[in-house]
């Protein structure tokens, strides 16, 4: 029998197997070859039946993807592992494990894990750590053909890589606009390092919402910090010594207002008594009667999922066509700000 036969009666088959289970052929291609694009559910009883009917070679019989990588920026911040593990859990889901590496933002950290994923053999790597100055990463990675998802950060000159995240700079400008609108004049800033471009760009919202409000911030009252509780409490430490508090502190993460609470409290100070405090990212825990923070809420379950599907696609040989999306964030109004 010819090959040209065998690839008929292979079609047929399979063709079949669409038909007796009511589903697509589509649907049977992307289970037998571990591509996104059917549930779970769906993908198990494809192979089951297609096992049943002794269909699965043992080349085939390999549904897994693999393994993919996700590089993030600080363990020590939650929200990133509130990412962590949404994504694993998703993966999981299409049968893909999913290889974790904190990188404490450092770029020869970030390398190492990339390389280390790679030489691993990982389908591709979501990063949620990259900073304006690390676009020599990215072409290493496209150098070596591995697929590349950003999420939460991106750098406006890649524009081109897929990209799950929010609209940092709408997201400030509103949580900075409610702050202005409680009557506070006084108004101090505690963020991330500047070369996170999410960073730079809340700020840059922070600012501009203040400036239509007649305000002007000050640079000294700009805070850069570490992008997790320690930094709030570093934070907490140069206002402390400060002759006086300002009426309210924006923060550019929960972790980072978390532990300037905490560190006030310890001094004496209250959260909203003696002064205000906003966060940013709603992170789990942040919201209930003993610590009920303002923040801007990000949708990290859907960003997670969103960024797996897209790195599975890329490793399948699949192309986006919408490669940017940008999630809707809600604002979250807490009594940390005085609102109650």
């Amino acid at each position: 029998m010819s090959s040209l036969d065998q690839h008929h009666i292979a079609a047929s088959t399979f063709a079949d197997l669409a038909r007796d289970l009511g589903v697509s052929r589509a649907a049977v291609s992307y289970a037998l070859n571990g591509k996104p694009g059917v549930s779970p559910a769906l993908r198990t009883k494809i192979l089951m039946e297609a096992r049943r009917r002794g269909l699965i070679t043992k080349d085939l019989d390999n549904t897994s993807i693999g393994s993919i990588g996700m590089i993030l920026a600080d363990l020590g911040n939650p929200f990133y592992a509130n990412i962590a593990t949404a994504a694993t859990r998703t993966a999981r889901e299409q049968s893909v494990e999913l290889l974790l590496s904190h990188s404490a933002d450092s770029p020869e950290a970030i390398a190492k894990a990339a390389e280390a994923m790679t030489q691993h053999g990982v389908k591709g790597i979501i990063l949620t750590t990259l900073n304006i100055g690390d676009g020599g990463l990215v072409r290493d990675l496209r150098t070596r053909r591995t697929p590349i998802v950003l999420l939460s950060r991106r750098v406006p000159q890649l524009a081109d890589i897929p990209f799950d995240g929010i609209d940092d700079f709408r997201a400030g400008y509103e949580l900075m606009a409610h702050v202005i609108s409680h009557g506070y004049t006084d108004i101090a800033i505690a963020t991330g390092g500047f070369a996170s471009y999410a960073t730079s760009r809340r700020i840059e919202g922070f600012l501009a919402a203040a400036k239509a409000g007649g305000l002007r911030i000050p640079k000294t009252s700009i805070m850069s910090t570490s992008l997790n509780v320690l930094g709030g409490d570093i934070a907490a430490e140069y206002l402390l010594e400060s002759r006086t508090l300002p009426q309210v502190v924006v923060c550019g993460a929960d972790a980072i207002a978390t532990g300037l609470i905490n560190r006030l409290a310890l001094a004496g100070v209250s959260v909203p008594g003696d002064i205000a405090i906003v966060g940013f990212d709603g992170i789990a825990g942040t919201q209930h009667p003993f610590l009920d923070l303002t923040t801007i809420v990000q949708p990290t379950e859907k960003m997670a999922r969103s960024s797996i599907a897209k790195i599975l696609q890329l490793a399948g040989g699949g192309k986006i066509d919408n490669p940017i999306t940008i999630h809707p964030h809600k604002l979250h109004v807490g009594g940390s700000c005085g609102s109650h």
